[in-house]
């Protein structure tokens, strides 16, 4: 069925009925549902890799030489990443014996305990790592962690 409608020039014109509009506005809901499910799925996804990513222990070594423990949480796009559950490294140098031997040690410490008070949570800017490693559960780290022999600074 077709609408017709007298041109004010005369004559009559036809203008397509409404059916004509009905397969856009299906193409344009069909595409709005499928951008909508894609951003969904990638959301999804992004947040599976975040929570995942999160439960192993990580190594976040930056580019000032120091190097980070604690499960490492970043999101996509984002310019940083953040660090939980931090420990570093620390020498500790107990007095030079008689032998003149340098005997330090490293020390794991937890963060948090500094003059500063800072939490146990950094975040980094990713311009700072230099790269991350998961590390396994019987690393040494890892298992000191666990086994709660790790240094309280004071």
């Amino acid at each position: 069925m077709r609408d017709h409608t007298i041109n004010l020039r005369g004559g009559e014109s036809e203008h397509p009925g409404p059916e004509a509009a009905r397969p856009r506005k299906k193409f344009h809901s069909a595409l709005k549902l499928t951008l909508v499910i894609i951003v969904v799925l990638f959301a999804a996804a992004s947040l599976w890799s975040t929570v995942a990513s999160g439960m192993a222990w990580r190594a976040v070594f930056l580019s000032n030489n120091q190097v980070y423990f604690g499960h490492f949480w970043d999101m996509p796009f984002a310019s940083s990443i953040t660090l939980r559950d931090v420990y570093y490294l620390q020498v500790a140098q107990p007095s030079q014996q008689l032998s003149g031997q340098d005997q330090s040690q490293l020390k794991l410490v937890k963060l948090g305990n500094e003059i500063h008070g800072p939490t146990s949570e950094m975040v980094i800017p990713l311009s700072q790592v230099l790269f991350s490693e998961t590390l396994r559960p019987d690393s040494v780290i890892v298992k000191t962690i666990q086994n709660g022999q790790v240094q309280k600074t004071k």
